[in-house]
């Protein structure tokens, strides 16, 4: 289907907002397509400039090379035309293909070295330190075996300035820091290394940091190597871009005892493997999780079996230690041999086979919180209950072990260590899993969630209380967790505003209807109306047009609202009455949003009188909001009087005036159209406004 330009360039800015992944490097290529097909030649060359930078910083970096070498193929052809603001940027994305351009195979190497002696031809041409180019010739030559031409571009790159063509302070070191360990130098990989990891670039901290991982354990600095998987993982984890950095902390597993954390993290991250970012990253990871498993298997443990979860709607089956470390070994050995095959050397199949039989390094360095000395930063409960998991473990009890776990990341919880209880509650979560213990696990679930909000991790605590909501059983569900209703309600609130926080607010709704908590369930009912987009929160009428939560949420609206006028709405002061004002002013402003503006002013006068009878000053915000929409909504139907005396309500709520920007400028407005234009003015004096905000602000819809 063909598109007009207007539509493509919306694509195009639609892509934007878009997270990485599938559904915007289609958006990407389409509009790339129309683009062609117009002749927009000057817009397809900034989509496709575009369209690198996202390729190369998702999982696609494959995709990236068509975009590049169109771009360059242009600007060498056009200089004038594609020149001036593109140099530098085209300059800058030959050391992204030069990275991904050698961890791929089927290219033969003479793609690489024509591409670094192109790089290097430009930078010389553009008057540029040579600084960039040797780093890249250095990575190259490290992947290839080639050490010492490795060492010696090391070496070339110390002493040669930098400039704006260079990587950042913690790209640099990151690179150095692979060619030295590759070395076995690592003392100086620690000393050049280490002032990296306050970087603030995208890459970082998290490649450095798992760069250091194997010199720390090799110069037997177990803490610092701890603290760097810690910092490390925590920005890898939601992302397949970072394969790579998960191997290094998967082998890091591996040499410091910490088998358990390496079972989790190929749980969690196997199905990674289905879109590696690159054959390299994919053998790397492979060769590291059958070191991992391979140790767990040497310990008698051949026949455990794994689950995960699933990715993209999909579940891999169930598997077993061995099964699956023989598995990824030969996938990582033939992936090596392609690479030797290109390079005439057999070095990458000679690291593989030393990865995937890594064994420990000194001594262990314990990860879990319940095999660190807790004595200085944990209650008498959380020490006994930590003791308890290991006596519980050592004696072979998995259940008993797991659900002291749970209850040790309960205990944590309560003692506000948040850190130490996310990673108590992730053990748990998982090993109850593993043991089918379903209610127990839904318990844990919900201290994960509890303990990544208090984490400041705002998005995961969303993901695993939505993970807890949409598994749940009537029939399993623990009667330690808070009812469904209320998790419902919590979820609504942790998402903020729009479409999904709405839909938590609806369901959980229902459910205090079906408990018989009718004012819990108006509260849920007037959150979900005000929190979705058509009801003034956050987020655009293209987007609510887009949900299909919004028919059922006011359907659901108007039928209690129809069934409290037949039967008389609430009197007196109370919660119901509260949270029936709050549906009324929600749904208010969905009639103002279809343009039904009478029908909205009859829903806020209901809503007002019912306030108006509360005694407690509690619900003056709430008063003063239904007065404000009243005035503005009286403005635009053409009553100024009516107006005015809302605006003036609203105000007498206020004990600051500086808080009543909204309040007053709708007075101003209702006293200019009945031409009282000298007390509008007094009005604008006290409240400090002037012309500028009067403009837009007429009483009419945005």
């Amino acid at each position: 289907m063909s598109r007009t330009e207007q539509e493509v360039r919306d694509l195009y800015r639609a892509s934007h907002g878009m997270p990485s992944g599938p559904a915007k490097f289609a958006a990407l290529e389409e509009v790339i397509r129309h683009a062609d097909a117009l002749g927009l030649v000057e817009f397809a060359f900034d989509v496709r400039m575009s369209a690198t930078s996202v390729f190369q910083h998702s999982w696609v970096p494959a995709k990236a090379f068509l975009t590049f070498s169109w771009c360059l193929a242009a600007y060498d052809r056009e200089p004038d035309r594609f020149g001036g603001r593109h140099d530098h940027t085209l300059l800058w994305q030959f050391k992204w293909m030069i990275y991904s351009v050698y961890q791929f195979p089927e290219i033969p190497l003479e793609r690489a070295t024509d591409l670094l002696a192109d790089m290097e031809r430009r930078y010389r041409r553009g008057g540029h330190s040579l600084h960039a180019v040797l780093q890249h010739r250095g990575l190259v030559a490290e992947s290839t075996g080639e050490l010492a031409r490795a060492q010696d571009f090391y070496e070339q790159m110390a002493v040669t300035r930098r400039d704006g063509l260079s990587d950042c302070s913690g790209c640099v070191p990151s690179s150095q820091v692979r060619t030295l360990v590759a070395l076995g130098r690592d003392e100086e990989a620690i000393r050049i290394g280490e002032p990296a990891v306050r970087s603030g670039c995208t890459e970082q901290p998290q490649w450095i940091n798992s760069e250091l991982l194997l010199p720390y354990v090799r110069t037997g600095r177990g803490e610092q190597a701890v603290e760097a998987h810690r910092v490390a993982y925590r920005r890898i984890r939601d992302n397949p871009h970072h394969l790579g950095e998960l191997a290094s902390n998967l082998l890091f597993c591996v040499h410091s005892g910490n088998l358990g954390r390496g079972l989790d993290l190929i749980e969690r991250h196997l199905s990674w493997l289905d879109r590696p970012r690159t054959p390299l990253t994919e053998m790397e990871f492979a060769a590291a999780a059958a070191a991992v498993l391979s140790a767990v298997e040497a310990r008698g443990e051949g026949e455990r079996l794994l689950r995960f979860p699933a990715a993209d709607g999909v579940r891999r089956p169930d598997a077993r230690v061995a099964g699956l470390a023989r598995e990824l070994r030969e996938r990582a050995l033939g992936i090596a041999a392609r690479f030797d095959a290109r390079n005439g050397n057999a070095y990458q199949s000679t690291r593989m086979r030393e990865w995937s039989g890594a064994g420990p390094i000194g001594d262990p360095a314990p990860l879990s919180v319940f095999e660190r000395d807790l004595e200085s930063r944990a209650g008498e409960r959380v020490r006994r209950l930590v003791d308890r998991v290991a006596a519980l473990t050592a004696a072979g009890d998995r259940v008993g072990a797991a659900r002291g776990r749970a209850a040790a990341a309960d205990a944590l919880l309560a003692d506000e260590r948040f850190a130490d209880a996310v990673e108590a509650s992730e053990e748990a979560v998982r090993e109850l899993d593993r043991l089918g213990l379903e209610e127990e696990a839904a318990t844990a679930r919900w201290v994960l969630a509890r303990a990544y909000r208090e984490d400041g991790e705002w998005r995961r605590a969303s993901a695993a209380l939505g993970e807890l909501l949409d598994a749940w059983k009537p029939d399993t569900a623990a009667p330690s967790l808070p009812p469904r209703a209320e998790l419902e309600a919590r979820l609504g609130g942790w998402l903020g505003h729009g479409p999904e926080a709405a839909a938590r607010y609806l369901a959980a709704a229902r459910g205090f209807a079906a408990a018989g908590r009718a004012a819990d369930r108006m509260s849920a009912l007037g959150q979900a109306l005000r929190r979705h987009p058509c009801g003034g929160g956050a987020g655009s009428a293209q987007d609510a047009a887009a949900s299909g939560v919004l028919p059922d949420l006011l359907t659901e609206a108007r039928g209690v609202l129809d069934e409290l006028l037949a039967a008389g709405l609430p009197s007196g002061e109370g919660a119901l009455g509260t949270a029936t004002a709050d549906v009324l002013h929600g749904y208010a402003g969905h009639l103002r949003s279809s343009g039904q503006a009478e029908a909205a002013v009859a829903r806020l006068q209901t809503a007002r009188a019912l306030l108006e009878q509360q005694e407690s000053a509690e619900v003056a915000p709430q008063l003063g909001e239904v007065l404000t929409e009243l005035g503005l909504l009286r403005l635009r139907l053409g009553d100024p009087a009516a107006a005015e005396e809302a605006a003036r309500a609203a105000l007498a709520l206020l004990d600051d005036p500086e808080e009543a920007w909204e309040e007053a400028l709708v007075l101003v407005r209702a006293l200019q159209a009945r031409g009282a234009d000298e007390e509008a003015a007094a009005v604008m004096a006290d409240h400090g406004l002037d012309e500028d905000d009067l403009d837009g602000f007429d009483g009419e819809e945005d």
